[in-house]
């Protein structure tokens, strides 16, 4: 990786950080471009680019930094009201977005350079930025920090006995310096909160580790500027945090006030380096004195801190200030240009310590707890962990079964069956509790995929000249992490699909009566244990005789056939490979793969994909997906001596047929039911099962339902319902339509059945 070297944790850290910031960046620009008036959302595009620059430059990463720095500049001149955030702009912070993603992705492979972002870009966003970023702002990048009066003044109560020495770094280090100094300010704010949650004793050990994280990565960025004495005060805090967790409560008393003054410390210096110059403050025994608490867990009564103690008087009692009495007797300890500087986060002048009349103790400004309330944990973790969970759902269904055995047998006493049925009961019970909780771990919701297809429908819209917006809703409706990675290509496929057949050019949807600008929507919600996704546009719609004319050219179809279809039957052509109504291959359509590739995709996550449309009016895609795939509840059916399990949401109903529902229809058995006529399998025969049976007797049917149509299923004993764990079939040879395999109750394997494949078998 170029620039430093840096610990993987850290790395990893901070792919996820700016990672998450970038998904959301490009969703917020084109929300700007749409008001570009929106102060809030101008600010908060800033802030973001701001982080990942700042985060870039402890990684010195000098090329992201650049790209980040100049687009958050032209924001900059946009905030200050200097330039109109328009289409031109637009274009350049996109592709700028593009640049960091793409720095990203070459950060996560390992490579050892980066992209440099195109010159002609930078200087683009550096031209619409001119005059804006070193205005009185102060803060807009490139200005200097702008400092407390009395940082790296010698004498005075803010750094008393200071040295200050001009800063002299090599070119690389100057550059990233600007970005080091803004980061370094929310750096001290993040500790400085949690240094003052380390009095609550049950929070502490997890605090405490926090910090020597975030010193750690302080301090490796301080160490590359070689800021020796900013280094020391760094450490100390990271030593002291990992004493605190351990340490009794006089201990962490005597401790906490000290570590704050340090943290004073070093917001002095961040301000001096805005100035160019480096504060090296003259400690006193600050240091010396923590580092004893935190070896020998002792303190001398002769330098013992009161309990509201500030950093004045931190200052004053281990030596870093001059004591009072020798002062001036008219000086005041607290004035507005001697107090220490305002720590970064403080509002309206607020710091960590409010202002007390002098000879009177000065009152800890008191903090609202900050309380965690998300932990990032490692996919591999949960994947594990889902595996655990499948392995347990398959251990209580055969000690269910076990005990449901047991209290059958006779002989078997009421005192043992009873108690045996309620542990069997209580344990399907819990093991239905845990498996819902690690299953609601992998729920994500749908805006993370969702978020990355306006800037698709931008795109589109400047590549086919046509106007059209893209509209979201129910983004918030939450399936597997698994369902998202799978999701991902169907519905840019379906949304490309909108955009190029179904919405049409301005000036024909005029003509039409409607409005110029064309509509595709993106809807999501919760139907049982199902996510279903529509895709919807008011375009074109779709044209019965146009498909069903490709269909009989290709030979999918004959004419009497075609006729007798729905329009939704003929409509689902459009799914079949290679199937295509437009005469020209473009760069978006034209080479009948999209929607093949949809329906492919949607039905290895189990689910289903329909299609409806009203010529003029628009088309709808609907997709319907379970929430999970990796545990699904399934009817359990023999034939013969085998079972198999069939997925329970492609199961209509299940009915034993008298012989004059039977019949055969050219060679091919049919079964009637209620005025339909459905084709009937031989589960015997389908499956190569040995010792087949004459069909039908004796026998149960089950009525199958996918891509909408129906099958009869002829098997010889419904066993039962079952929650069945998916295993996969990856390197074994498959002898019929299955989609995978399960262990059952007692302990045996069952095949899946993958119902869209034999019903699509049976065409």
């Amino acid at each position: 990786m170029p620039g430093i070297e840096v610990d993987p944790e850290i790395l990893q850290e901070f792919l996820t950080e700016c990672g998450e910031l970038l998904e959301s960046l490009e969703v917020d620009l084109l929300e700007l471009e749409s008001d570009s008036a929106n102060a809030e959302m101008i600010n908060k595009v800033f802030r973001a680019l701001h982080t990942i620059k700042g985060s870039a430059s402890f990684l010195a990463l000098t090329e992201l930094v650049e790209i980040a720095h100049v687009a958050e500049t032209a924001l900059n001149a946009a905030r200050n009201g200097e330039i109109t955030v328009g289409r031109a702009m637009m274009d350049l912070l996109l592709r700028a977005v593009d640049v960091i993603k793409q720095q990203m992705t070459e950060i996560g492979a390992g490579s050892a350079s980066l992209t440099k972002a195109d010159p002609s870009l930078v200087a683009s966003l550096g031209a619409l930025a001119e005059g804006g970023e070193h205005g009185d702002n102060p803060d807009a990048p490139g200005a200097a920090p702008q400092p407390a009066d009395s940082a790296g003044t010698p004498g005075t109560p803010g750094a008393p006995g200071s040295g200050r020495r001009d800063l002299a770094l090599d070119p690389s280090k100057a550059d990233l310096l600007g970005p080091f100094v803004e980061d370094l300010e929310s750096q001290l704010d993040k500790l400085s909160d949690q240094i003052e949650m380390l009095m609550d004793e049950a929070a502490r050990p997890t605090l405490a580790e926090q910090i020597e994280d975030l010193g750690r990565g302080l301090s490796a960025t301080i160490d590359f500027f070689e800021f020796d004495s900013m280094l020391e005060f760094a450490s100390t805090l990271v030593e002291t945090a990992a004493a605190a967790s351990k340490a009794e409560s006089l201990e962490v008393s005597q401790l906490l006030p000290r570590m704050r003054a340090v943290l004073n410390l070093l917001n002095q210096q961040k301000s001096g380096l805005g100035e160019g110059s480096l504060i090296e403050p003259a400690t006193g025994e600050l240091l010396a004195r923590l580092r004893r608490v935190v070896e020998t867990g002792k303190v001398d009564p002769d330098w013992e801190l009161p309990v509201d103690a500030d950093d004045e008087m931190v200052f004053r009692i281990d030596g870093v200030v001059p004591s009072a009495a020798d002062e001036p007797a008219d000086q005041t300890p607290e004035t507005a240009s001697d107090a220490p500087p305002t720590p970064s986060g403080a509002v309206d002048g607020e710091s960590n310590t409010a202002a007390a009349p002098s000879g009177s103790p000065a009152r800890t400004k008191t903090r609202a707890p900050l309380v965690e309330k998300t932990l990032r944990v490692e996919v591999n973790r949960l994947e594990s962990l889902m595996n655990l969970v499948g392995e347990l759902v398959l251990q209580k269904n055969r000690i269910c079964e076990l005990s449901r055995r047991v209290t059958l047998e006779t002989g078997v006493s009421q005192d043992l069956a009873e108690p045996l049925e309620l542990a069997g009961g209580g344990l399907d019970r819990i093991t239905g509790e845990i498996q819902v909780a690690v299953m609601r771990t992998r729920m994500q919701p749908l805006d993370k995929l969702f978020g990355r297809y306006p800037r698709l429908i931008r795109d589109l819209s400047q590549k086919t000249g046509k106007d059209m917006q893209l509209k979201i809703e129910g983004g918030e409706t939450e399936v597997d992490k698994q369902v998202i990675e799978e999701l991902g290509d169907p519905l840019v496929h379906l949304l490309r699909n909108s955009a190029d057949h179904g919405i049409e050019p301005a000036d024909e949807r005029i003509a039409a009566g409607k409005c110029g600008t064309g509509t595709i929507t993106l809807r999501a919600s919760h139907q049982g244990n199902n996510a279903v996704i529509a895709i919807c546009d008011d375009g074109r719609g779709l044209h019965r005789d146009k498909i069903g004319a490709k269909a009989l050219e290709r030979g999918l179809v004959n004419e009497a056939d075609l006729a007798a279809m729905s329009d939704q039957e003929v409509y689902r052509f459009i799914f079949m490979p290679g199937f295509s109504t437009v005469d020209a291959v473009s760069d978006l359509s034209g080479r009948g793969v999209g929607m093949d590739v949809v329906r492919t995709n949607i039905e290895r996550l189990k689910g289903t994909v329909d299609v409806s449309s009203t010529p003029g009016q628009g088309t709808t895609m609907l997709i319907t997906i379970p929430l999970t795939v990796a545990i699904l509840p399934a009817m359990m059916v023999k034939v013969l001596n085998e079972a198999y399990a069939i997925p329970l949401s492609n199961i209509t109903e299940i009915v034993r047929p008298d012989s004059d529902q039977l019949a055969t229809i050219v060679r091919e058995r049919v079964i009637r039911l209620r005025g339909t006529v459905l084709p009937l399998l031989d589960a015997t025969e389908r499956f190569q099962v040995p010792g087949q049976e004459n069909a039908g007797e004796g026998k149960l049917a089950v009525v199958l339902n996918a891509e909408d149509r129906n099958v009869g299923l002829l098997v010889t004993e419904v066993i039962g319902q079952q929650e069945i764990v998916i295993k996969p079939l990856d390197g074994l040879e498959k002898t019929g339509p299955f989609s995978g395999a399960t262990v059952r109750n007692d302990g045996g394997v069952s095949l899946i059945i993958d119902v869209a494949e034999m019903i699509r078998a049976t065409a």
